[in-house]
C-alpha cells in the first residue's frame, strides 16, 4: 500500500439560500448532469491497444533522437510505450489530486451555484482516474508522482482562499490538461486511447469554463491586498509544473532514468542530446507548450496578469 499525508485545513460554508445567483454557473451545472459518461461502459475496452501505434505522448512533433534510433524497432516501441506510461501517470496523479480539490471546493465556495456545479466535477475526476488506472495497465506500470505536480496539488489542496483553489486547479491545471488532451489526440492511433481524450476532453472544457465563470465574478469582488495574494499564488503555481525540477531524497533526478536502463540505453547520452536540443530556441518555440498556449491565456481572461505580474511570467518563458 502506497500513501502520503499532508495536514489540510478548511472552512466549511453553509449556503441557505438556495436560489440560483450565478446563472452561468447554474446553466454550466444542467450541462454537467447531461454530459455524464461511465468509463466502464463507454470506453471501447473490448478493442485491444496495439503498442505500436500508441505514439510517445512526451514528444509530440520531435523528430526522433539518435538515442532512440540506435534502438531496435521492438525497443523503440517499448520506448514510447514506456514514457507514455510515465506521462500519463502523472495526470492519472493529478486527476485524484483534482477529485479532493474540487471535493474541498464544494465546502467552501460561497455561492450555491458553485457548490452544485463543484460536486459533478468531483464524479468526473473520479471518472478520470478510474480510466485513466485502466489504460496505463495497457503500456506498462504507474510512475510515482512528479515533483513540481505533487507541490502544485499540496499547494491547492493546503492554500487559505477558495479563490486560490479555484485558480490553482480550474484555470491552470485543467487548462493545461485541456491542452495536453489536444496534443495527445493528434498523436495517438490508438482507438481506445482517441476514445477517453474524447471523453475527458469534454469534461476538462466544463472544469476550465467553471473556473472563467467564477473567477470572472467573484475577482473584483476581491479587496487588493487578497488579489495581490491571488496573483502572486498564480504565479508560483505556474512556475511550481513548468519548471522544478524532479528530486528524489533531496537529491535531483532524471525521471526517466529508470526507463533509460531498462532499456539498455546510456542516461547520459540521453540527457546529452536532449539538452543539446532543449538549447535551440527554434525548437523549444516549435513544441506545444500548454502553460504558454492555455494556461496564460486564461488567467488573462480572468484579469491575473496584471502590469505588476506580466514581467515575471516574461522572465521565465511563461508569457503567450
Amino acid at each position: 500500500m502506497s500513501f502520503e499525508t499532508i495536514d489540510t485545513s478548511v472552512q466549511a460554508l453553509w449556503r441557505f439560500d438556495y436560489d440560483s445567483n450565478i446563472k452561468q454557473l447554474r446553466d454550466l451545472y444542467e450541462v454537467a448532469k447531461k454530459e455524464q459518461w461511465n468509463a466502464a461502459l463507454d470506453v471501447p475496452w473490448d478493442i485491444p491497444t496495439d503498442a505500436a501505434v500508441v505514439g510517445d505522448m512526451s514528444a509530440p512533433n520531435v523528430e526522433p533522437y539518435d538515442f532512440v534510433k540506435a534502438l531496435t524497432k521492438d525497443k523503440q516501441i517499448e520506448f514510447a510505450k514506456r514514457r507514455s506510461a510515465h506521462l500519463l501517470s502523472n495526470f492519472l496523479h493529478g486527476e485524484q489530486g483534482a477529485m479532493m480539490i474540487c471535493g474541498q471546493l464544494v465546502e467552501v465556495v460561497p455561492d450555491m451555484d458553485g457548490k452544485l456545479y463543484a460536486a459533478t466535477q468531483v464524479i468526473d475526476e473520479a471518472r478520470h482516474v478510474e480510466v485513466f488506472a485502466r489504460y496505463i495497465k495497457r503500456l506498462d506500470r504507474v510512475y510515482p508522482l512528479m515533483t513540481g505536480l505533487k507541490n502544485l496539488l499540496n499547494a491547492v489542496l493546503q492554500a487559505d482562499m477558495w479563490q486560490m483553489k479555484c485558480i490553482g486547479m480550474q484555470v491552470i491545471a485543467e487548462s493545461i490538461a485541456m491542452g495536453s488532451f489536444k496534443t495527445m489526440r493528434a498523436i495517438t492511433h490508438d482507438e481506445v486511447f482517441k476514445k477517453i481524450l474524447e471523453l475527458t476532453s469534454q469534461d476538462e472544457a466544463r472544469h476550465v469554463s467553471y473556473g472563467l465563470i467564477y473567477m470572472k465574478d467573484a475577482i473584483p469582488k476581491m479587496n487588493e491586498p487578497d488579489r495581490d495574494r491571488l496573483e502572486d499564488f498564480a504565479f508560483a503555481a505556474m512556475t511550481m509544473l513548468a519548471t522544478t525540477p524532479q528530486m528524489e531524497g533531496g537529491k535531483r533526478v532524471d525521471p526517466f532514468e529508470q526507463i533509460y536502463l531498462e532499456l539498455g540505453i546510456d542516461p547520459a547520452r540521453a540527457n546529452s542530446e536532449i539538452i543539446s536540443r532543449m538549447a535551440d530556441p527554434e525548437f523549444v518555440k516549435a513544441q506545444p507548450n500548454p502553460f504558454r498556449d492555455y494556461a496564460y491565456p486564461q488567467l488573462e481572461r480572468v484579469g491575473l496578469i496584471t502590469d505588476r505580474t506580466r514581467a515575471k511570467y516574461r522572465e521565465v518563458g511563461l508569457a503567450a
